[in-house]
């Protein structure tokens, strides 16, 4: 990420370990399956699983969990470590027994679960000594994580005081509750139930219809005193409360494996790309959402990466080449979709150019424009613009042909049209004083309104240009220029055609 988000992550943190084998008998002991063991997986698990997933989404983790101090809470700081989350807010205690939870998995069924100490008891002392290492990390941080998986970290003192020092200190909160006691959870930013926890804590049963959840729980930010509610809703995907207004997110999943873990993933996707002005909210759910259909589609409480986040972003339209090309009407979208590659820490690399007939001096300008970032946006003149530009007897291939050859190359991103006038940006007297005479007389066909939304980190042009006289350059943190493959142009490919003739 440009900016990696800090965040600290307070709660039940505990191991999984799963026991995979086959059954193909039945004991002679008892009527039970014998399960012969072909391996096994120890995995973190709780609140452990939330920070890795939030370290693997590319943010600066930290963690304030109370463990014992025992075997399984140094196998467990290890892999925390391993991951590169930051553990010195840990809160080891002697009196305390690591949390762990064993799974038996026979022929891909679950048939046991062992379970070693189920539940943290925290002595006043305990309370003192997290909610000291919590006010150590405060400063270090810009997102606070409560997750809560009900096994006595997150008591109401610890709750109340890590919201209200958050506050203080204008950190958001974002909590994945348990249970019914969400008093303690009052002041928050965000919580994230699921629609269970939710009809559980209501005392409810709102079946999961938008309609419905909206009209039972319009107004739940007001009674739980929580700013935004996240509701998670499985296949239906997700639903944002807020005060008087309720915005739903159809699921993103293409086929479900394994719903496990997929809280702990949007809790760390969201604590992940969350501005601590909280200013992005809706384009954060958006991205936890896309992560949370990550998650179902594996086995288990599995970890989603930031590069898998990156690759599926506005890929459901891109796996047609149809789907990489914008119309001048959906600027807009494509907006969109360049805010999620920043959030999640792409370099957005922009050209500009007719592409009338395609040859290899367009396709070098393309390969060395994407080796200066990670997204490259091809805009494509109109065809009216084609006109002004090289005369009445061109384009020789029209706007919506152009646009589908560059969008069918694998290194560009997105290509979208457009046309000056029919998108007309006036300069400013610093701009215009900034521009050599060539650069304003070109900016009556430079894509400048387009280059003002989308602001590339690079913006590269073909040619040996002076940087002052290309007009979009003002748009741009830093200008680049590649040289043209001699011989390659598409004024000297229609006059080889001629000349055939």
């Amino acid at each position: 990420m440009s900016k990696r988000n800090r965040v600290l992550i307070i709660g039940d943190a505990m191991i999984d370990t799963y026991i995979y084998g086959n059954v193909e008998r039945v004991s002679p002991e008892a009527p039970v399956p014998v399960v012969c063991p072909s391996r096994k997986v120890n995995c973190l698990g709780g609140a452990a699983n939330v920070a890795q997933n939030a370290a693997s989404l590319g943010a600066e983790v930290m963690a304030a969990f109370v463990i014992g101090d025992d075997e399984n809470g140094q196998k467990l700081q290890t892999m925390l470590e391993s991951s590169e989350i930051d553990c010195a807010f840990l809160c080891k205690e002697s009196e305390q027994r690591t949390i762990h939870k064993m799974r038996i998995v026979g022929n891909n069924q679950q048939i046991a679960r062992i379970d070693w100490h189920d539940r943290y008891s925290l002595s006043e002392h305990t309370e003192r000594k997290l909610f000291s290492a919590v006010c150590a990390a405060m400063e270090r941080i810009d997102i606070v994580v409560l997750s809560d998986y009900g096994k006595g970290t997150c008591t109401e003192r610890i709750c109340r005081d890590v919201i209200r020092i958050a506050r203080d200190n204008h950190k958001p909160v974002i909590v994945d509750p348990k249970g019914t006691s969400w008093g303690k959870y009052a002041g928050a930013s965000v919580i994230t139930p699921n629609l269970k926890e939710m009809n559980t804590f209501s005392g409810a049963k709102v079946p999961n219809i938008s309609e419905k959840i909206e009209t039972a729980y319009g107004d739940i930010c007001g009674t739980i005193h929580i700013e935004n509610v996240l509701l998670t809703r499985s296949e239906c995907g997700m639903t944002l409360l807020q005060e008087g207004k309720a915005s739903h997110f159809p699921a993103k999943a293409r086929e479900v494996f394994d719903v496990s873990g997929a809280g702990d993933t949007v809790v760390a996707a969201l604590a992940s790309v969350l501005d601590v002005n909280m200013d992005n909210l809706i384009d954060s759910v958006e991205i936890a959402n896309i992560a949370a259909g990550l998650a179902v589609a594996k086995p288990g409480t599995a970890t989603v990466t930031l590069e898998e986040v990156q690759n599926e972003i506005a890929r459901a339209d891109r796996d047609e080449i149809r789907g990489k090309i914008y119309t001048e009407a959906e600027w807009e979208r494509l907006l969109q979709t360049v805010r999620f590659w920043r959030m999640t820490g792409d370099r957005i690399v922009t050209t500009n150019g007719c592409f009338d007939i395609l040859h290899r001096g367009h396709i070098r300008l393309l390969e060395e424009a994407h080796k200066f970032g990670t997204r490259l946006i091809v805009a494509v003149n109109s065809d009216d613009s084609v006109k002004r530009l090289k005369g009445a007897a061109r384009p020789i291939n029209a706007e919506a042909d152009r646009a589908y050859l560059v969008a069918a190359l694998s290194m560009v991103d997105a290509v979208v049209l457009f046309d000056p006038r029919r998108a007309p940006y006036t300069l400013s007297d610093a701009q215009r004083a900034s521009m050599s005479v060539n650069a304003q007389a070109a900016c009556a066909e430079a894509p400048m309104r387009l280059m003002e939304l989308l602001s590339p980190d690079v913006h590269v042009k073909g040619g040996d240009y002076n940087l002052s006289d290309i007009p979009e350059a003002i748009f741009a943190k830093e200008m680049k220029c590649v040289p043209f493959e001699n011989g390659y142009s598409t004024t000297g490919t229609i006059q080889k055609t001629k000349t055939a003739k």
